[in-house]
């Protein structure tokens, strides 16, 4: 990515939340809408905005109003930047965050039972040591 398109998509970023915090009224984009990633293509006609939406009930319902009012958000953008050409917009749901939070838990949780386990069977840590009676690593 060139830093030109890397520029314009950090402006893009901060205008498009701007307005929808403070610019949008459709009583479909609910909740808290935060742009998790960009991409502009080389010819600056289109980008795709990846979001994620809390609370969960409100995601779909939210990415349906952003994609319908997306020639508002497009029009409103065109004056928080100064560039020549604003592209269209397509909203996407950022499934990755959702992906990344199952799997963390599913983490916290194993290691949780494990150390529920170890407790249980009377392991303790044990510190190897070398012949010197230092502790090895």
């Amino acid at each position: 990515m060139s830093h030109k398109i890397a520029q314009i998509q950090s402006e893009l970023n901060k205008a498009i939340s701007k307005v929808l915090q403070t610019k949008i009224s459709d009583p479909r984009i609910r909740g808290m809408i935060s742009i998790t990633r960009m991409k502009v293509t080389k010819d600056m006609k289109q980008a795709l905005v990846h979001v994620s939406v809390l609370p969960k009930e409100y995601q779909n319902l939210t990415v349906d109003g952003l994609n319908h009012a997306r020639v508002h958000i497009q029009h409103l953008v065109r004056n928080e930047v100064a560039l020549r050409i604003v592209p269209h917009f397509e909203f996407r749901l950022d499934e990755s965050l959702k992906k990344q939070a199952e799997i963390f838990t599913a983490i916290n949780e194993g290691m949780e039972k494990t150390s529920e386990n170890e407790e249980e069977n009377g392991v303790e840590d044990v510190v190897e040591q070398d012949e010197t009676g230092e502790q090895a690593e």
